[in-house]
């Protein structure tokens, strides 16, 4: 891939909105959502942001995006101009991460690069980007697909909430087991295990990424007290938050 020019930037401001027409904006932006809700439109193609969802946008149709009243949208996003851009048309303009966090560590990456003015080191970190965008697997589809897509998402966006498995079986009309089972087709691990994977990658994007207390993110990600958080950290990740954030 030969890289003519790239940048970096971020959206987080209240009442945000972005509109770019259809050619109005050289090259690409590979666009990822950090936090907060809203909503994009490509063309006739619209989608509802949440965390984990990257797009790889090439302005060849109008973009509009805003953000909801209530969440405001947490954008990093990287500008770039290819030598050679029909390397990249065959790719999707969306892709949805279920363990985002090793795509927000490349996008930090990418910015410690840029601050330090190493363009060479910006290159490798988009490359490997662009490598992890092309190499994600389509989601599968069946009757339930939808449902348990936005099920993932609010378990994305609200890790910090106690659920009951048997309340959210009954909401499909389901048995327990018979939901578990559904659940486990579609995203390959039980629902509790997604939601604990939630925990995780919200508890390492935290620890990386703000200053908030170890308790504090402890109490983002469903935890009542940093003991069992760590423990838990500890077990899944090999070393203590305090350790993995330093």
């Amino acid at each position: 891939m030969d890289i003519a020019s790239l940048h970096y930037g971020q959206h987080r401001v209240p009442e945000w909105r972005w509109n770019v027409p259809a050619g109005g904006h050289p090259g690409f932006t590979l666009w990822s959502v950090w936090g907060g809700t809203g909503h994009i439109m490509l063309g006739k193609n619209g989608y509802k942001l949440n965390v984990g969802d990257v797009f790889l946008i090439n302005y060849e149709k109008e973009v509009d995006a805003y953000q909801d009243d209530l969440a405001i949208l947490d954008v990093r996003y990287i500008d770039f101009t290819l030598r050679n851009p029909d390397s990249l048309r065959d790719l999707p303009e969306h892709r949805h991460f279920d363990q985002y966090h090793f795509v927000l560590e490349l996008f930090h990456r990418f910015r410690l690069a840029k601050e330090s003015n190493h363009s060479s080191q910006m290159k490798i970190w988009l490359e490997a980007l662009l490598s992890e965008y092309r190499d994600k697997p389509p989601a599968p589809a069946s009757a339930y697909s939808i449902k348990i897509e936005e099920l993932c998402r609010m378990f994305q966006q609200h890790p910090q909430e106690q659920y009951d498995i048997s309340e959210l079986a009954r909401s499909y009309s389901l048995t327990p087991d018979h939901f578990i089972r559904i659940f486990k087709q579609e995203r390959g691990v039980t629902p509790y295990a997604y939601l604990q994977r939630c925990r995780l990658e919200t508890a390492k994007t935290l620890l990386r990424m703000s200053a908030l207390s170890i308790t504090d993110i402890a109490n983002h990600c469903g935890f009542s007290d940093i003991y069992n958080f760590s423990r838990f950290f500890q077990s899944k990740t090999g070393c203590s938050p305090r350790k993995f954030r330093n």
